[in-house]
């Protein structure tokens, strides 16, 4: 029998643990603090602003432990939070693998508090204890506001132990106690607005802030460097694929890639870079092989905010649902992104610029399951599960091929002017 099961997003205070046996022993874990803030006079506000008096607060806290593409979503929040926190100094306490894409947002002091049940430990992810270590020694600098974008229980255990006097988070993974303020969970909406949300909740209405400058003027350099050194500096256009979908589950067909690799050199003589880890340097030779015109593999060979910058410079962006994509969306590129399991409502950061950004998903009645990390056994295989292979190659070239033709018109349009 079938175990699949259609995505029911949530709004409100609901439980987000989908495993019965996991919210049963979160509720009980969370049982005994619960009675004691209760006999304590400590309750958790769900309503009003936390920080009606912004000029109080003097030091600011925001964790996002997590991955780099929930650090680039949440850019745009933070430029809210420094606008409407101009003097305060503002911590974000982010993994070591979203390290460098934090250095783009507006802030005084960047924490590294790697989690380890984000990473590993050959991610540079710490111990448990190192970690609560680290939350603790705040206290010496009490944070007038600590705001977690995340929306776990550990995380607000961690704000707990900093002694932030305001402590804004989510209540749908248990842990209520530990927060002073609630933000209430839409899953109807990107985690881009959702954040902007949590910003809401802690300090108020923001009026909306333009998401800061993401790469520095040497970067942009770089690149331009990169391209006159690969000879493309008079190449055009420049389509870059990201074929790893870091998880088997969110995996496209490498041989798909490879076939829309071929037609976009046959039908718009593309030149074809191809992006990604060491890990996925496999992958993206055989995505290269037997190509017209020989792909510029470059998987393996740059850091994270160097792929940043040669995204920057491409005229269009093909992945699955992963970092790079939301580094797409960030810098400007046109992109198409393929969304199998997860929901594009809640994961895609292109939205609000459908000309420039396009999703690809399958009209399938289980999809999305948001069954990342535990998928159904039967789409736990190597072979990508039922909805990505209903993403056919004429799907994502019809669309890719729109963006070019689009991209190209308004470069003829400037040239005469």
């Amino acid at each position: 029998m079938s175990k699949r099961r259609r995505w029911r997003p949530i709004k409100g205070t609901a439980s987000r643990i989908y495993q019965p046996w996991e919210r049963a022993l979160v509720s009980c874990l969370d049982l005994p603090s619960r009675l004691l803030s209760l006999c304590a006079g400590r309750g958790s506000r769900t309503a009003g602003v936390a920080c009606p008096n912004r000029l109080a607060v003097k030091r600011v806290l925001v964790l996002r432990l997590d991955r780099i593409g929930d650090v680039l979503m949440s850019l745009p929040a933070l430029a809210d939070l420094r606008a409407a926190l101009p003097n305060a100094h503002i911590s974000l306490a982010v993994g070591a693998w979203s390290a460098d894409i934090a250095r783009s947002a507006p802030i005084d002091e960047l924490l590294v508090w790697s989690a380890p049940w984000i990473g590993r430990a050959d991610d540079g992810a710490l111990r448990v204890r190192s970690l609560a270590s680290r939350a603790w020694s705040l206290r010496r600098h009490r944070p007038d506001l600590a705001i977690d974008l995340q929306g776990d229980l550990r995380a607000a255990i961690l704000m707990f132990l900093a002694r932030a006097k305001i402590r804004v988070g989510y209540a749908n993974t248990g842990g209520v106690q530990f927060l002073t303020d609630i933000v209430a969970l839409d899953e109807t909406i990107s985690w881009v607005e959702q954040n902007r949300l949590a910003v809401q909740r802690a300090v108020g209405f923001v009026p909306e802030q333009a998401p800061p400058a993401i790469l520095e003027q040497h970067e942009l350099d770089f690149a331009k460097r990169l391209r006159s050194y690969l000879g493309l500096t008079e190449k055009r256009p420049l389509v870059g694929i990201h074929p790893s979908g870091g998880r088997a589950i969110k995996q496209w067909d490498t041989s798909r890639w490879n076939d829309l690799a071929r037609r976009l050199q046959r039908e718009h003589h593309a030149t074809i870079i191809i992006t990604g880890s060491v890990q996925d340097e496999p992958l993206a030779r055989m995505v290269g092989q037997g190509l017209s015109s020989p792909a510029v593999n470059l998987a393996g060979r740059l850091a994270v905010r160097e792929t940043l910058a040669v995204i920057a410079e491409l005229d269009l962006f093909l992945s699955s649902d992963t970092g790079p994509m939301h580094m797409a969306c960030a810098v400007g590129t046109p992109s198409v992104s393929l969304f199998g399991p997860s929901d594009p409502a809640r994961y895609f950061s292109g939205a609000r610029n459908p000309e420039r950004h396009v999703v690809v998903c399958p009209d399938l009645w289980c999809s999305p399951c948001n069954l990342i990390r535990r998928p159904p056994r039967e789409c736990r295989h190597p072979s990508p599960p039922e909805c990505l292979r209903m993403i056919s190659v004429d799907q994502v070239y019809a669309e890719a091929a729109h963006l070019l033709r689009k991209s190209a018109s308004l470069t003829l349009t400037r040239l005469d002017s």
